[in-house]
């Protein structure tokens, strides 16, 4: 009786995460805010901050998985995973 409750409590987790991924759009503002921190404009000046994000945004790789989204940033040296995505939000590894 005890794997049947735990086989249901992994099939929920799992059906939660892949119905509630967060969408592209929320994955790239995250990643962009996660590596250039404070230095990302505020959505105060909307002209500045859509032109940083249209420059900035072709950097950002988003792998879509079955249950999450790996975000990947493009650095200088190659791709390097700043977040993933699950349950409707990003976490986030990388701070500057």
């Amino acid at each position: 009786m005890r794997k049947i409750i735990v086989f249901m409590l992994v099939a929920f987790t799992l059906f939660a995460a892949y119905a509630s991924k967060p969408d592209d759009r929320t994955c790239i503002i995250e990643a962009v805010k996660s590596v250039w921190g404070h230095l990302t404009p505020d959505t105060t000046r909307p002209l500045y901050y859509e032109q940083f994000m249209e420059l900035t945004s072709k950097s950002v790789e988003i792998d879509d998985w079955i249950f999450f989204k790996r975000i990947k940033y493009k650095f200088k040296n190659g791709p390097a995973t700043v977040g993933i995505g699950a349950f409707k939000k990003v976490f986030t590894f990388r701070r500057v």
